[in-house]
Order: C-alpha cells, then structure tokens, then sequence
C-alpha cells in the first residue's frame, strides 16, 4: 500500500468558482434577514478530518440550539461577525480564522458575498451531517 501524499486544495473551489448548490440547513425560522442560499465543495476528505468551502448570500442566522463540534473557519471572502452569548460581537475578514466551539450559540451574521474554508473532525462531522462515502476522497491533483 502507498503512503499518502499531500493533497492541493482546489484554487478555483478556493476562489469560488463552480461551487454546487447545496439544501439550506438553516431552518426558516432561524434566518433573522436576509437568505439563505448555499453552496459548497468538499475538499478533502481523510480519516480524521474533513475540509469543505461554503459559501453563502448575506444572511443573519439564530443560533438558538449548541453548536454541534469544533469547527475551524478561514474566511476567505465578505465579512463574518458573531455575536456570543454574552452580546459580545466577534469580527471577522478576509484571511482572518477562527475557532467556533462545540456549544456556541447567539448570532452569526454574514455579509457580501461570505465564503470560507472549514475543517472538522470527520466524526463529528458524520455525527451532525451523516455519513460521508468511503471510496470518496479529494483529487490529489486539486481537480
């Protein structure tokens, strides 16, 4: 068997460009304004983590029940800010990450047109979002 080799994120996924639709998973009532419309691209797909991109229109959500894992954001276009718990707003910009922890709840607002790239324990992630295919994983030509 071969040893893994290092896998190139995609720089068009990166960049945006032919991000597939994906179904809301914010429920209705949690969009406070603004919509809800997003698309994504799984980047990579190991056995103990994955890495996908979002991208969203501008939008505020509630983030009434506990966030569910640990999630790792770099944001890579628009503007996020969260505000916690406390009322305190957290600010966040192009090339700024950030770790948004199990449990979190208050407000996530994202504007101009918000993309990240995001990692997640891969567990968790099929905890929360189901199970991800086994023979699936990233083009290590970054295609």
């Amino acid at each position: 068997m071969a040893a893994p080799i290092p896998v190139r994120m995609n720089p068009d996924k990166l960049a945006g460009v032919g991000l597939s639709p994906s179904e809301p998973f914010i429920a209705p009532e949690q969009v406070l304004e603004g919509s809800h419309r997003p698309r994504g691209e799984m980047l990579y797909q190991g056995e103990e983590l994955v890495m996908e991109i979002y991208e969203d229109d501008a939008a505020t959500f509630a983030v009434s029940e506990p966030f569910p894992h640990d999630e790792y954001v770099l944001v890579l276009s628009g503007k996020l800010i969260l505000t916690d718990s406390r009322g305190t707003l957290h600010e966040y910009f192009p090339g700024d990450s950030l770790m948004v922890p199990k449990g979190f709840t208050g407000i996530w607002k994202m504007l101009g047109n918000y993309r990240e790239l995001v990692a997640i324990e891969r567990a968790a992630y099929e905890r929360v979002y189901g199970p991800l295919p086994s023979d699936a994983s990233a083009d290590p030509t970054g295609k």
